[in-house]
């Protein structure tokens, strides 16, 4: 997916729309978006604005991003698209989420099933705002059914910090595979690792506001854990009865105490 990349700057904001001069290295536009319908019209009939329509789904997510933060006049907002991206939507984590990173390429799939036969991780994070400590665990699974636990105790951190870790930590130890599934309670990092991670990548890992993306250096370590693989993602509802999820949340507590 080649990457489209191109700057908004905040011209005017009203109750209805906010109006932007919309800019890349060879051509430049005047942008009105429709804060209540979500519309987007164009001075121009130019090939950049062309490409705005073309990819007009993640011009509304970056706009509505935007909108719930401090958004001012003036404001410079760099946008990236990937023409065609798959994005995902809640109803989507109710199957099992494909990232196939092989061959250079970004594929995104969904199946009612999950893949057989492969080698699998669990993982959980947690933090205790009491003592401050916070930790993950989780366990790798081979097809044959042999399980290696793995746990670690932090100190200060957050629950999403502590997530990603746990899969990092899984992906790590699962190294040699080029197939994995991932199985984590956390929307979080799936929709960090399926689709985030790829913009903020040619963004030089800054959000669309500009600011720092947190946890960069650690999106950063999932995304090359990721590179050349075939990782199937499931989402697991925490608390839901699921034994194996129920048994990391356990080791992912146990070492908020430590």
């Amino acid at each position: 997916m080649k990457p489209v990349i191109f700057t908004l700057c905040v011209e005017n904001i009203d109750d209805r729309y906010i109006s932007c001069h919309i800019f890349n290295t060879s051509e430049d536009n005047k942008l009105r978006y429709d804060i209540t319908t979500g519309m987007v019209s164009l001075t121009k009939q130019n090939l950049l604005a062309a490409t705005v329509r073309k990819n007009l789904h993640q011009l509304q997510k970056i706009l509505r991003s935007a909108l719930t933060g401090n958004l001012h006049l003036g404001q410079v907002i760099n946008c990236v698209f990937l023409e065609g991206f798959p994005f995902l939507h809640d109803h989507t984590f109710h199957k099992f989420i494909r990232l196939d990173r092989r061959n250079n390429r970004i594929r995104i799939t969904t199946s009612d099933s999950g893949l057989v036969n492969v080698h699998k991780i669990y993982a959980d994070g947690s933090c205790n705002p009491d003592t401050r400590q916070s930790g993950f665990g989780g366990f790798i699974e081979t097809p044959e059914g042999v399980t290696e636990p793995f746990h670690q105790s932090i100190s200060g951190g957050s629950s999403n910090l502590m997530e990603l870790l746990a899969i990092i930590e899984g992906l790590q130890r699962l190294l040699p595979q080029n197939t994995i599934q991932v199985n984590t309670d956390s929307r979080f990092v799936i929709r960090g690792l399926v689709q985030w991670v790829h913009f903020w990548k040619h963004n030089n890992w800054q959000t669309a506001h500009g600011r720092h993306v947190k946890f960069a250096e650690h999106w950063q370590q999932a995304y090359r854990l990721c590179e050349g693989k075939y990782i199937e993602f499931q989402w697991i509802k925490g608390h839901s009865g699921n034994v194996e999820q129920e048994f990391c949340h356990l080791l992912a507590k146990s070492a908020t105490e430590s």
